[in-house]
């Protein structure tokens, strides 16, 4: 068993399966004071990164195959930095009415893991571009 193997699976992990979870709740999901709508691109982002979680998964551990199921997960850890990066030009907030979320160091905890995740991705890019896989 390869580290990068490891290092991608905890990034598919921590930014495809654990969103699931811990949206599928009255502080995401099932929140009364979400609109509906937002509530429609919830279900699709997660339900998404499910299937991306799924297919990654399936990539590193059954088809061998390690840079495709990192892309996958940089794609979605990108995109979570970008959203993070440009949240004053759209008036996000990255914690909503109804959410109650702790913010270790001050820090929102999504920004917290979204960017610990990416570190390990990139960490786990790095070693394979060390060791030639890609």
């Amino acid at each position: 068993m390869s580290l990068t193997k490891v290092l991608t699976s905890i990034a598919l992990i921590g930014g495809c399966f654990i969103p699931v979870l811990m949206d599928l709740d009255s502080t995401h999901l099932f929140n009364d004071l979400w609109d509906a709508h937002a509530r429609t691109h919830l279900v699709w982002m997660i339900s998404s990164f499910f299937l991306l979680f799924i297919l990654g998964m399936y990539f590193l551990w059954i088809k061998n195959e390690e840079f495709f199921p990192a892309m996958l997960s940089l794609c979605v850890l990108i995109g979570y930095a970008i959203s993070a990066i440009t949240i004053s030009f759209y008036g996000g907030v990255f914690l909503g009415e109804g959410g109650v979320e702790p913010e270790p160091f001050g820090i929102p905890i999504n920004l917290l893991h979204f960017s610990t995740m990416l570190v390990i991705q990139v960490i786990s890019l790095f070693l394979m571009l060390i060791k030639q896989k890609i």
